[in-house]
């Protein structure tokens, strides 16, 4: 596969930085897509599915080219998924959650070439373990915005990523794009 034959099904900027970084050759293409997940109940059904969707959505557009679909769930602690937060206290009822506690970072990646009949789906988990922190800090976080349209209610690279004491699997998932399951499917 060459690089120049890839497309990002995404307008992430997160994703498209960490395909430059690692030096791919890439155009991104959105895919607007449904992005509900009804009939999936586990997370990697869940991420699955939707990359797989948006990578096939572009496909058919581009069946020669190699096609890129990723999607990300944050499960919080009590088992809900965390989605981006419709204001600020939204984003407090989340960031609270994390206290002395975790977060599950879920990512399905998907690689599609419609001409060869080719699929290559799977996911990558990453758990971020939290320390303790005031509601003060909270206050000052949420004063900052970097909250607003982000899922989980911050980012790990961000203010909130001072909170984490530990990343247990892929850090680079928790960004956008899981590289090693990326590097994984490149060399498939």
């Amino acid at each position: 596969m060459t690089s120049s034959t890839i497309i990002l099904a995404s307008q992430s900027p997160q994703r498209k930085t960490i395909l430059k970084k690692l030096g791919i050759d890439f155009k991104a293409v959105p895919a607007h897509i449904d992005e509900h997940h009804s009939g999936y109940t586990k997370p990697h059904a869940i991420v699955k599915s939707i990359a797989l969707r948006k990578a096939e959505s572009i496909a058919k557009k581009h069946p020669n080219q190699w096609i890129i679909g990723c999607d990300t769930i944050v499960i919080l602690s009590n088992g809900t998924i965390s989605i981006k937060p419709k204001n600020r206290d939204d984003a407090k009822k989340t960031i609270n959650l994390y206290r002395n506690s975790h977060c599950d970072v879920y990512s399905g990646l998907a690689f599609v070439n419609k001409s060869l009949n080719k699929k290559i789906v799977d996911y990558e988990k990453t758990r971020l373990i939290f320390s303790d922190f005031t509601d003060e800090q909270i206050e000052e976080y949420l004063d900052s915005g970097e909250w607003k349209d982000r899922s989980g209610s911050m980012t790990i690279e961000g203010r909130g990523g001072k909170w984490i004491d530990k990343v247990e699997g892929c850090y680079w998932n928790v960004v956008g794009l899981p590289i090693d399951l990326l590097k994984k499917f490149l060399n498939q």
